[in-house]
C-alpha cells in the first residue's frame, strides 16, 4: 500500500434491512453479531465507491504519526477531548457509535457525527460489524462493557494490519485491567489509559487539557449510577401524550428579567416546526423540572385555577439571579401555564461562567458553583484546584448532568478566556455565548486558493472570459456601501436602451468560481455559514484572499460575477429577465453618504475630493463623468422608488430601528456613539437587492420545486404585537394586525405631527413584534407557507451576498443548475439541505446576538471612559411599556432601551407631588429625560443603567419658540406638502424630484413642539431616587 493514504469509509446509518441482518448465536436479543451472509470483506475500492454517493463521509490523513481509536467509554464520556482542534486522526468504530447514540444521548450522537464530517479532523468511522475478520462474537454471559472493550482491540489489530504496519494504532480506554491484558498482544498497537495518551502526547501543546481530563472525570464520579432522569415520564407515555394533545411539545425559552421565576415554551409540531399557538408560562423552578434554556421540552398544562400571568415586576441583577424579594407582584393577564414532564432533547453547550467572588473550593474534591455569563442559565457545580488561581477569569464550563435531589446542575471545567474586563477577554466570552468559531483558516484551505502577489499577479482567464457575458464596455457598473468596506458583494447598472425601455443590472460577486463543492473552503464557509460583524472587528466566512480582493467587486479591475438584468418597460415592469454568469469592470467605488450627495447636487470639485477614480481627468472628461454618473444615481433611485412602492401597494411594512455606529480612533479608542443616518440611497441599495433576492428565488423554486433555498418570513403570533397596540391605544391610534397590509397601513396613521418620535418607537415595537426569518428547503415546508411577510412577497431568498453569507453561496449554485438546465442530482437534497437550512438559521441567529453582544460592551465602555459630569451622559427618553415598579424607556440617542425603577425593592418611591402620591396620565409614550449610569457586574457583562433625572425633555418649547412665524409656517406647509406626495406615491406612483430627500429630511415630522404629552406631567420635583441595585 502507498504511503499516500486516502482511504474513505462508509457512515453508519443502521436502515431496517442491517437489523434484519443481525443475529444472536446464543438466542439473545442483543442484536449484535452478523450473520454470515453481511460478513464478507469490504475492501477500500467498494468502500470509496459506495462513499461517491454519501455525503457523510471522513477522510484519514497520511500525514498523522498515529491513529486514535477510542472505546465505547472514552468515546461517551470524554467525546468533548476528541472535538479539540489539533487532535486529529480518529477511527470511531461503529460498535462505538452504537453505543454512543444508544448508551448515550442523540446530542451526544450529533458531536460525534460532526468531528467525522469536519474535514480538518481528518477522522472516520470504521464499520468494524460488517468486516468479517474485524468483528468478535459476544460471548455467552459476556458483560456488554467486557465485549465492547474486546471489539475494540481487536479491530484496532485488524486495521493496523490492513495498512500493512505503516501506521501505528493507539487505543484509548478507562479500563486499566484492559491495558494489562492488550497492552503488549501486538507490537505498534499500543492500548493506553486516556490519562495516558493525554499526559505524553498532547499536554505539552495543549496545556489546558489536563484540567479539562480531570474535571469531567470528577464530573462523572459525582453522577448517580442510573443513567434515567428519574422525575420525568417515560418516552412511551409522553409520545402517548403527544398524540392525543394531553401533553404540549416545545423549546424552553427563560426569561431575561426574571430568570428565577419565569420561563416560556413556544409550541412546536411534531416535526419541530413553529406552531401558531400560545405560548405556555413555566412559573418557578419546581415547575421547570432541571430543563435548561433552549431545552426541547415536553409540558403538561396545569388546571385553569392556577394559571398565571407574567409578572409586571421590574427585575434588578440580583433579584434575576435570587428570584426576587417574594412580596405579592402585579401580573398580567393570566395564560396557560403548565410544568415540564419530559426532555425531548437538552440544549447542554460550553458556558461562560465566573467564580464567584468569595468562592472558595471545598476540601472534597473541589467542588464550587460558578456563575454563567448568561442569567438564563442556572449556577453549575464543577469540580476543580484551581479557584485561586482563576479567581477573577471568565471560564468556561459544561453541564454534565442534573439529578432529581440536586438545585444545581453538575458540571466541569474546560478552560480559561482570560482576565475578566480585558477587552479581548470580553470579546471571546461573547463568541463563546454565541457559538461561534473564528479560527484562523488552515495551510490546507490556503493552499486550495489562488494567489495574487506582486511577484504572482491573478489575472481572468479567457477561457472563462469567453462563457460569460462581458460588460466591461457596454455598461457603466459602479457600487455603493457603507465607507471602507472591503468584501464589495454587489453592483449596479442602468441604462436607457434604444427601444426606451430602462435595463436594471445586479452583479453579484462570483464566489462559486472559486470555492467548489468539497473544498476545504466550502466546507469552512458551510461551518461558519456567515461573516460575524463586532463593533470593532469582523471574522470573514472566507479567506481575505477572496473576501477583500479576488472576489470583491472593487473598481478599476476585472471581475467575475452572477447577473440578473431586466428589461422595464415606461412603467417600470418586468418585459424580460436575463440570469448568468458575467464578467465585469466597476468604474465606481461610492460610500452611501457620497452616492446621496452626488444626487443632491454636490459640487464638482467637491465630489473629486471624495472619488478617487474621477482624478487626474480633463475639466471637459470631468465634467462628463460626473454628469453621467449623477444621471445614472437619480435613474437608479427613482427605479427603487417605484419597486419599493408596488411592495408597499402590497402590504409590504416600513419598520424602524435605531443602528448605533461604534467610532473608533486609529488606536482602537472609542471617540462616539452615533445613530447612523438613513439616506434615501439605502432604501435604494435595498431595495434593488430585494428585486434580485426576489426574483432569483422564482427562478429556482421553478426549476426545482423540491429542493430550493428560500427564506421564510411567518406571520407574527397576536400576542406579540400586546405592547404595540397598548402603545398606539395610549394615543389614541388603532393597530390592525389582521394582514401586513392592514399593520403597515395601520401605522402609516399613526403619525402625531408635535411629536415625530411616536411614529418611530411605533415602529420599532412592530419590528420586535415579528417573527424571525428562516431558510427553508422547499421540499419541508408546504407551498402556501413560501411567503415573506414583512416584504409582501410569495418568494424570497438570498443572492446578493455570498461573500459574507453562505446560503448565498448555495442558491448561486442553484441558479446556474436552473439556467444550464442541469440535473438536481448535482444539488443537495432535500433532506439534506433541510439540514443545512437549521445550521444557516443557528448561525445567522448567533452573529446577530454577537453583534448586538459587542454593541452593548462598547456602549458601557464608552461611558466608562466619560466623566461623570460629561453631557452625555443626560439624554433624552421616550417611555414605552409601564410596570408595577416602574418603566421601560427608549433612548433614541444611543438606541438603548432599558427599565427606569420608580420604586425600589424596599418600597421606596419617587416623590411626585407635595402630596406625596403619583398621578398618572392616560397614556404609555411620552418623553422623559433620564441619566446614563454603568453598573457592573462580577459574573455578567456590564450594562447600562438608566435613572430618571427629569420629566422634562433635554429639547425644551424654547427651542421651538425660538423660530419665526414665517419659518414655522413655512416647515408646516413643507411637512404637509411631504405627507401628501407620500401618500401619492403608495396609489399611483409619481417621479418625486431630485429635492424630494432634502425636502423630507429637513421639514418631514423633525421639528419638536411644546404638546408633547407627558406620562409624569404632574412631576414638580424629585424628592427621593431607587437606590442602586447591588
Amino acid at each position: 500500500m502507498q504511503k499516500e493514504l486516502a482511504f474513505y469509509l462508509l457512515w453508519f446509518k443502521r436502515s431496517r434491512e442491517h437489523k434484519n441482518c443481525l443475529r444472536q448465536t446464543d438466542g439473545e436479543t442483543d442484536g449484535r453479531t452478523l450473520d454470515d451472509r453481511v460478513s464478507h470483506k469490504l475492501d477500500c475500492s467498494e468502500t470509496s465507491r459506495a462513499n461517491k454517493l454519501l455525503y457523510n463521509v471522513g477522510l484519514l490523513s497520511a500525514e498523522s504519526n498515529h491513529y486514535l481509536v477510542p472505546d465505547c467509554q472514552v468515546a461517551r464520556e470524554y467525546l468533548e477531548i476528541l472535538q479539540h482542534p489539533l487532535i486529529t486522526g480518529i477511527i470511531f468504530l461503529q460498535t462505538t457509535v452504537h453505543s454512543v447514540q444508544h448508551e448515550g444521548s442523540r446530542r451526544l450522537y450529533n458531536r460525534l457525527k460532526n468531528i467525522v464530517k469536519d474535514t480538518r479532523k481528518s477522522s472516520i468511522i470504521f464499520h468494524n460489524e460488517f468486516q468479517k475478520y474485524a468483528y468478535c462474537v459476544r460471548e455467552a454471559g459476556e458483560q456488554l462493557s467486557s465485549w465492547q472493550i474486546r471489539s475494540t482491540f481487536k479491530a484496532a489489530e485488524w486495521f493496523y494490519h490492513h495498512l500493512a504496519g505503516q501506521m501505528p494504532i493507539i487505543m484509548v480506554t478507562q479500563d486499566k485491567q484492559a491495558v494489562e491484558k492488550y497492552g503488549s498482544t501486538t507490537l505498534n498497537v499500543f492500548v493506553m489509559t486516556l490519562e495516558d495518551y493525554l499526559n505524553q502526547f498532547w499536554s505539552p501543546l495543549i496545556p489546558d487539557i489536563m484540567e479539562l481530563y480531570h474535571s469531567i472525570t470528577a464530573s462523572m464520579e459525582c453522577k448517580v449510577k442510573e443513567r434515567d432522569y428519574k422525575g420525568y415520564l417515560p418516552s412511551e407515555v409522553l409520545d402517548n401524550g403527544l398524540k392525543s394533545g394531553r401533553f404540549i411539545l416545545g423549546h424552553l425559552n427563560v426569561s431575561r428579567s426574571n430568570a428565577a421565576e419565569e420561563a416560556f415554551v413556544r409550541r412546536k409540531r411534531s416535526d419541530m416546526r413553529e406552531d401558531s399557538g400560545s405560548d405556555v408560562l413555566i412559573h418557578g423552578m419546581s415547575h421547570r423540572n432541571r430543563a435548561v434554556h433552549g431545552d426541547t421540552v415536553v409540558v403538561e398544562l396545569l388546571p385553569r385555577s392556577e394559571w398565571r400571568g407574567k409578572s409586571m415586576v421590574i427585575r434588578d441583577k440580583e433579584e434575576r439571579d435570587t428570584g426576587g424579594s417574594g412580596e405579592v407582584e402585579e401580573s398580567s393577564n393570566i395564560m396557560p401555564t403548565g410544568r415540564i414532564v419530559g426532555i425531548v432533547q437538552r440544549n447542554w453547550r460550553e458556558y461562560v461562567a465566573s467564580f464567584a467572588q468569595d468562592e472558595v473550593a471545598s476540601q472534597k474534591g473541589g467542588r464550587v458553583l460558578v456563575i454563567p455569563w448568561d442569567f438564563r442559565i442556572p449556577k453549575i457545580r464543577i469540580s476543580t484546584r484551581q479557584v485561586d488561581k482563576f479567581k477573577d477569569h471568565r471560564i468556561v464550563v459544561r453541564i454534565d448532568s442534573w439529578e432529581t435531589d440536586s438545585q444545581y446542575p453538575n458540571g466541569h471545567f474546560v478552560k480559561s478566556l482570560g482576565r475578566m474586563g480585558e477587552l479581548e477577554t470580553e470579546i471571546a466570552a461573547i463568541l463563546m455565548e454565541n457559538t461561534i468559531s473564528v479560527s484562523t483558516f488552515s495551510e490546507a484551505q490556503m493552499k486550495e486558493l489562488p494567489s495574487d502577489t506582486t511577484e504572482d499577479p491573478w489575472r481572468v482567464e479567457e477561457s472563462e472570459v469567453e462563457k460569460r457575458r462581458d460588460l466591461r464596455n457596454s455598461h457603466l457598473v459602479f457600487s455603493i456601501d457603507p465607507k471602507g468596506c472591503e468584501d464589495v458583494d454587489d453592483t449596479l447598472s442602468v441604462r436607457h436602451l434604444p427601444n426606451g425601455n430602462l435595463e436594471l443590472g445586479v452583479h453579484i460577486a462570483d464566489v462559486t468560481h472559486f470555492v467548489r463543492p468539497g473544498m476545504l473552503t466550502d466546507q469552512e464557509a458551510r461551518s461558519r455559514s456567515t461573516t460575524v460583524y463586532m463593533a470593532d472587528r469582523r471574522y470573514d466566512m472566507l479567506p481575505a484572499v477572496l473576501s477583500s480582493n479576488l472576489c470583491s467587486l472593487i473598481s478599476g479591475v476585472d471581475r467575475y460575477a452572477m447577473s440578473v438584468i431586466w428589461e422595464l418597460d415606461s412603467k417600470y415592469e418586468v418585459v424580460d429577465v436575463w440570469y448568468g454568469k458575467t464578467i465585469i469592470r466597476s468604474s465606481y467605488k461610492l460610500f452611501y453618504e457620497m452616492a446621496q450627495a452626488i444626487h443632491d447636487g454636490m459640487s464638482t470639485a467637491d465630489i473629486v475630493e471624495e472619488v478617487p477614480e474621477l482624478k487626474n481627468l480633463t475639466l471637459d472628461q470631468l465634467n462628463k463623468k460626473v454628469a453621467e454618473l449623477r444621471t445614472t444615481i437619480t435613474d437608479l433611485m427613482t427605479v427603487a422608488r417605484y419597486l419599493k412602492s408596488r411592495r408597499v401597494r402590497g402590504g409590504a411594512l416600513e419598520l424602524e430601528s435605531v443602528e448605533v455606529q461604534v467610532q473608533l480612533s486609529e488606536t482602537k479608542s472609542i471617540q462616539d456613539l452615533t445613530p447612523k443616518d438613513h439616506l434615501e440611497v439605502h432604501e435604494t441599495i435595498a431595495e434593488c437587492m430585494i428585486f434580485a433576492n426576489h426574483w432569483v428565488a422564482k427562478k429556482i423554486a421553478q426549476s426545482f420545486p423540491n429542493q430550493s433555498l428560500l427564506r421564510h418570513h411567518p406571520l407574527p403570533r397576536e400576542e406579540q404585537f400586546e405592547s404595540l397596540r397598548n402603545c398606539a391605544a395610549s394615543r389614541g391610534f388603532t393597530i390592525k394586525t389582521s394582514s401586513n397590509k392592514e399593520l403597515a397601513e395601520s401605522l402609516d396613521r399613526c403619525v402625531d405631527c408635535n411629536d415625530p418620535e411616536v411614529n418611530k418607537l411605533l415602529r420599532t415595537l412592530a419590528t420586535q413584534a415579528m417573527s424571525n426569518a428562516a431558510y427553508f428547503s422547499t421540499g419541508a415546508l408546504s407551498r402556501d407557507q413560501f411567503f415573506h411577510y414583512g416584504l409582501a412577497l410569495d418568494l424570497y431568498t438570498h443572492f446578493t451576498s455570498p461573500i459574507r453569507r453562505y446560503a448565498d453561496v448555495l442558491v448561486h449554485r442553484q441558479l446556474m443548475a436552473a439556467v444550464n438546465n442541469q440535473d438536481n442530482n448535482t444539488l443537495p437534497g432535500n433532506k439534506e439541505l433541510d439540514e443545512i437550512s437549521d445550521h444557516l438559521n443557528h448561525q445567522h441567529r448567533a452573529a446577530q446576538n454577537a453583534q448586538r453582544d459587542s454593541q452593548e460592551l462598547f456602549q458601557c465602555l464608552f461611558f466608562k471612559q466619560k466623566q461623570l459630569e460629561d453631557d452625555c451622559f443626560n439624554v433624552d427618553a421616550v417611555i414605552f411599556q409601564l410596570r408595577a415598579n416602574g418603566v421601560f424607556v427608549f433612548v433614541p440617542r444611543y438606541g438603548i432601551r432599558g427599565p427606569v425603577y420608580l420604586r425600589s425593592k424596599d418600597g421606596q418611591v419617587l416623590h411626585i407631588t407635595d402630596q406625596g402620591t403619583p398621578e398618572w396620565t392616560g397614556g404609555t409614550i411620552t418623553k422623559t429625560d433620564v441619566k446614563i449610569s454603568i453598573r457592573d457586574s462580577w459574573a455578567h457583562a456590564s450594562s447600562l443603567k438608566l435613572d430618571l433625572f427629569s420629566n422634562i425633555p433635554l429639547h425644551t418649547e424654547m427651542e421651538v419658540d425660538s423660530m419665526s412665524a414665517k419659518q414655522q409656517r413655512a416647515a408646516i406647509v413643507k411637512e404637509v406638502s411631504a405627507t401628501a406626495e407620500e401618500t401619492k406615491l403608495q396609489s399611483s406612483v409619481i417621479d418625486l424630484g431630485v429635492n424630494y430627500p432634502d425636502m423630507k429630511a429637513k421639514y418631514g415630522q423633525t421639528s419638536e413642539d411644546k404638546s408633547l404629552y407627558h406620562l409624569f406631567e404632574s412631576f414638580k420635583e424629585i424628592a427621593k431616587k431607587p437606590p442602586d441595585p447591588k
